[in-house]
């Protein structure tokens, strides 16, 4: 009988179709198409062969023949459980399987092991039962079947248990049974040797259990299924099994629950497999439910499934037993693993660092690793990256179940770890010591300042999200907004900071005495250069005015005098220059007066820009030259940090020429800060000023490496980056890829609600009415 592969091509050739065109006008997948023509997989299931003979348009004849093609032989042994009648997509995962297991080209003697794993629920027994359906003619002696109890109810398979399993599926009946592993294997591995076998090991608990049960020769193949990852199995390719792609979790939810259900609503039923993370146990019995319960819509089941404190029990008792199974073993790490468990589940945040997961369960991070990465080959945790791991919704769910019922000292134990981190930063940064504990950065002091600030890049939004959720805490929030609001100023992050801002003086509303009088002034300073940066420069001046007034010059000189410098600045840009000027000296003054060097540079940077607005240039050029002397001097880590503030200062004062020389000397300098926002704030500056310049072809290659260095990073940056991107390209006279870049500034200053916003829709008016023009006189022209 011809096989099914050759029938299928030489239908689709007569047809004059490409695999891709048939998988369009078939629905089968262009992947599945392709693993049935090469052979690998040689009889389809029914549904495929007349989805292809539609798609083909074949007679009835020529559907006879594609039939007969996929028929299955009679097989050998067959002791596999029955498939899942609902079973939905991995056609990737399958023909991967697949071409393991046939794809020949093993030395002599080795057993190709294909070994599934994957989290409880996923699927990992539905899609080896398939394949090795699939294949079982392939096999001429059958295919043999073993559940390892590796996890569930009893303890797991011992492998002489095992073993006399298969042996009495291969038909053994043996006078004397083995003794021990050692010999029920000797027979195995004979048995296997003048046969071929497609042997399914299902549920295996560890290597040990599986090694002896392995045929020992190439004329057979293995799969293996756990819930583990099998580190270590001799010759196996592993594969991880996710979670269902989002189309194919919408198919098994109409599987299951009927389409009748699901077609009037198809977006609230793909809230409801997201809701269930995608596991594929959770829709089934998702999809169960809403078939169960006549009275029920879609809508109905997604209300219900988004309370996730109620969301498991909708599930019954499937999910969580699945979950609890893999907590269940014996071994000393798996104890120690659970014990950690629920504690994790507090963790909030989409990933889950290590030095939270240490903060929440006590325990030293040395400690702490291998148990999360325990965890993680028993996929109840991912490994996002080194040192960060995320959990499925569903699994972070349970472990919240497992939790003791006072949860406020692991909470507070991280908020201490965010404090901890962000003070480092500001004290390795040179902050003042006025408003400081040694207490908070207890046990950090060995981090350098680079990886304290890499480490808060990747915790920002979880620090965020934990100060919101921790206002009743108003003390703890004051100290980790006064150690945060440098880092977001630094990161160009402004919306965070003016955020966390808001959130201190509204703790400090409510209870003035969670800190010293003196925090005010240094949070309402860091919270106006935020709103500056946002281009809010009203509020800002309100809050300096409010910062000097908190700040007396008797008792708190230092913030006074800084305070007072910001102040000058904030008046200077919304030019109110007389009283600017005025307050930029005060500023110069104090800072000599107490050698605050710091202070200094910023009181030279204003009273530049002040001398820049009058017409005083030389007075600009050499106040700046001083301001950038002081921090080469003493501070060089954060020159690069002056140099986009001289370039706004000379473009304000109408010179950009100066401007686009003073960033252009300095770029090589801010390079090496390795600092990847302040390189891009440089070259946008640089941009801005070739724009300024009519140089636009310039100004479109530092704008275009800016948004390379922070694309996906820094989204409020980002959306300045392309606003002047823009304008790079409106003065080449490439007006799509202006529009473009506006198009893309105007959805991000909408979504953190910049007031950049409005001139970036008036340019895109100005390109839609320059276009109508052209088109109206066009059309004049020709009538």
């Amino acid at each position: 009988m011809a096989e099914f592969g050759p029938v299928l091509r030489k239908f689709r050739k007569a047809a004059g179709l490409s695999q891709e065109r048939l998988a369009e006008v078939s629905g089968v997948s262009a992947a599945a198409i392709k693993t049935l023509e090469a052979g690998r997989r040689r009889y389809p299931w029914t549904q495929t062969v007349g989805l292809l003979a539609d798609g083909l348009q074949l007679s009835n004849d020529e559907r006879a023949e594609l039939k007969a093609a996929a028929a299955r032989p009679k097989a050998g042994i067959d002791r596999l459980p029955p498939d899942v009648a609902d079973f939905v997509g991995r056609a990737e995962q399958i023909a991967t399987v697949s071409d393991l297991l046939t794809g020949g080209g093993q030395a002599p003697g080795v057993v190709v092991i294909s070994a599934i794993a994957g989290m409880g629920g996923v699927g990992k027994t539905a899609l080896a039962v398939r394949v090795a359906r699939d294949l079982a003619g392939q096999f001429a002696d059958g295919v043999l079947y073993v559940n390892l109890r590796g996890f569930g109810v009893g303890e797991p398979m011992t492998p002489l248990e095992a073993l006399n399993t298969l042996l009495q599926q291969l038909g053994f009946a043996l006078q004397r049974p083995p003794e021990t592993a050692e010999e029920a294997a000797g027979i195995f591995r004979t048995a296997c040797a003048s046969r071929k076998l497609l042997v399914v090991l299902d549920n295996a608990a560890t290597v040990e259990q599986v090694v002896p049960l392995l045929p020992g020769t190439a004329t057979c193949a293995v799969i293996v299924t756990s819930r583990r990852a099998l580190v270590g199995l001799p010759g196996a390719r592993p594969l991880e099994l996710a979670v269902l792609a989002d189309d194919e979790a919408l198919a098994l939810l109409v599987a299951t629950a009927g389409a009748e259900w699901i077609e009037t609503d198809l977006q609230t039923a793909r809230e409801v497999v997201a809701r269930c993370g995608s596991l594929p146990l959770a829709i089934r019995i998702a999809g169960s439910r809403l078939a169960a319960e006549p009275s029920w819509t879609v809508a109905d089941l997604a209300r219900r499934l988004a309370d996730e404190s109620a969301r498991l029990d909708l599930f019954g008792d499937g999910v969580r037993a699945s979950i609890a199974l893999s907590l269940a073993g014996t071994s000393a790490a798996d104890v120690a693993a659970a014990e950690i468990f629920g504690l994790l589940g507090l963790h909030e945040g989409n990933e889950l660092d290590l030095k939270v997961a240490a903060r929440l369960v006590d325990r030293p991070e040395s400690e702490v690793e291998p148990l999360l990465e325990h965890l993680v080959d028993l996929h109840l945790l991912e490994s996002a990256s080194p040192r960060r791991y995320q959990f499925h919704d569903l699994v972070r769910a349970y472990a919240r179940e497992l939790a003791p019922a006072d949860r406020t000292a692991a909470r507070e134990r991280v908020l201490a770890l965010y404090v901890g981190m962000a003070w480092q930063a500001r004290m390795k940064e040179g902050a003042g010591r006025a408003w400081f504990d040694e207490q908070w950065t207890a046990g950090f002091e060995h981090l350098e300042y680079g990886e304290v600030m890499a480490w808060l890049d990747a915790e920002a939004e979880e620090i965020l999200a934990a100060a919101h959720r921790s206002t009743a805490d108003r003390e703890t929030l004051v100290v980790l907004t006064g150690g945060m609001m440098r880092f977001w100023h630094a990161r160009r992050r402004h919306t965070e900071g003016v955020q966390f801002g808001e959130l201190a003086l509204t703790a400090l509303s409510e209870d003035p005495t969670c800190a010293p009088v003196l925090a005010v002034s240094r949070i309402r300073t860091h919270l106006a250069l935020h709103y500056a940066a946002r281009s809010d420069l009203e509020t800002a001046g309100l809050h300096l005015r409010d910062a000097v007034a908190a700040a007396p010059v008797e008792t708190d000189t230092f913030n006074h005098f800084a305070c007072t410098v910001s102040l000058a600045q904030a008046l200077e840009q919304l030019d109110q220059l007389d009283e600017a000027s005025e307050l930029a000296r005060a500023g110069l003054d104090g800072a000599l007066s107490i050698a605050a060097e710091l202070v200094e540079s910023d009181a030279r940077l204003a009273v530049g820009s002040l001398a820049g607005r009058f017409g005083r240039f030389a007075e600009q050029d050499h106040e700046f030259g001083l301001a950038a002397a002081i921090l080469r001097r003493g501070y060089p880590e954060l020159l690069h940090l002056l140099h986009p503030e001289v370039s706004t200062s000379y473009l304000r004062s109408g010179r950009p020429e100066a401007a686009r020389t003073w960033l252009r000397e300095h770029l090589p300098q801010a390079r090496l800060s390795g600092d990847k926002s302040a390189v891009a704030e440089h070259l946008r500056s640089l941009g801005v000023a070739e724009t300024a310049l009519s140089a636009y072809d310039d100004a479109r290659l530092a704008l275009t490496e800016a948004l390379d260095l922070i694309q996906g990073g820094n989204e409020e940056l980002e959306a300045r980056i392309r606003h002047n991107l823009g304008s790079a390209f409106s003065g080449l006279g490439e007006t799509e890829p202006a529009r473009e870049q506006w198009r893309l500034a105007l959805d991000l200053y909408r979504r953190y609600g910049m007031p950049e916003a409005d001139e970036v829709l008036q340019l895109l008016d100005l390109i839609d009415d320059g276009e109508h023009s052209q088109e109206t006189e066009g059309q004049e022209r020709k009538s």
